[in-house]
């Protein structure tokens, strides 16, 4: 069994599930309160909506960005200057990458970079991101980094039958490494790779004969942790967020989460590490859950029509 998804309808299916979670949480917007400490949200927390991309404050504002529900997977620079996103065209099957203003001001687009519409990641020296990608409508992924004004784009890595998950890279804070999520090659699972393209490998390798697809990693602060979002396709049909150390090793689920709908997860850690957010369903609606990093009781944060939170550094 090949697990492959057309671009045609992985764009399509994008739409549904925003579409759905809005249409059963619309009116539902709270941000409830978590006792897990002032310490803990010292920086923002980006989330997308059908209304646009938000930002809550760690004092709970919260301040729309951008309007409409193309805009997805924010992404912040290190410095929390800059905000990366992607912005969903349906009618060309593509996400074309923007970079706005940590304001929402300044909204440009990245050249004519067209990504897999799973994520991007600023490197160390915010200069360059790095995405995934791949021609609309053919069954290929890509592995490409790029500079923030759209010059000087290389490809990484190339491969047959796209992750159905997107292939989510994410660079690592000493700017050594870039994982993600890959099913394109004999070497499945998730991946990691240098920023020159060299020392290609594993950290999770995906069972022979099973279905498991590793997708969404992101790592600590101190670069020393990941956590990443676990797919089984097979007959359990199970999402789980797992956290690990930054080789992949000693791992542990976090939260198990229902096989559908495909966005939930997108885990991101707090300043301090001690806390990570991931979206998820309350009942019928979207919301974004805390969870300690080290394992506890998750927490509701924000309620409604919410998804794929991403923590900006302390200050933000």
């Amino acid at each position: 069994m090949r697990m492959t998804l057309s671009r045609s309808a992985r764009a399509a299916s994008l739409v549904i599930v925003t579409t759905a979670l809005s249409a059963s949480g619309a009116g539902a917007w709270s941000s409830a309160p978590n006792s897990t400490g002032r310490q803990t949200f010292r920086g923002s927390i980006l989330v997308t909506s059908d209304h646009g991309l938000y930002r809550r404050y760690s004092n709970g504002n919260l301040k729309q960005l951008t309007a409409g529900a193309a805009d997805r997977f924010p992404a912040w620079s290190r410095d929390g200057g800059q905000i990366a996103f992607e912005r969903l065209d349906i009618r060309r099957e593509r996400c074309p990458l923007f970079v706005m203003d940590s304001d929402g001001s300044g909204v440009h687009q990245v050249g004519q970079v067209t990504t897999d519409c799973s994520g991007v990641s600023w490197g160390p020296d915010d200069r360059r991101l790095v995405f995934g990608g791949a021609p609309a409508g053919q069954n290929n992924a890509t592995l490409g980094v790029v500079n923030a004004d759209g010059t000087g784009m290389r490809r990484l890595l190339r491969g047959r039958a796209a992750n159905p998950e997107g292939t989510h890279p994410a660079w690592s804070p000493d700017g050594r490494t870039i994982v993600f999520g890959w099913t394109a090659s004999h070497l499945r699972g998730l991946l990691a790779i240098r920023p020159d393209g060299s020392g290609l490998h594993a950290l999770v390798k995906s069972p022979p004969k099973l279905f498991d697809v590793f997708t969404q990693p992101m790592w600590s602060r101190d670069g020393t942790r990941l956590v990443f979002v676990d797919v089984d396709f097979g007959l359990a049909q199970a999402r789980k967020i797992v956290v690990a150390t930054s080789r992949g090793g000693h791992r542990h689920t976090l939260a198990r989460l229902p096989f559908n709908p495909g966005e939930q997860g997108v885990p991101s850690w707090s300043p301090n590490g001690l806390v990570i957010a991931f979206s998820g369903l309350c009942g019928r609606q979207g919301c974004v859950w805390t969870i300690p990093s080290r394992g506890g009781k998750r927490r509701v944060l924000l309620r409604g029509h919410f998804l794929q939170a991403t923590w900006g550094p302390a200050g933000t």
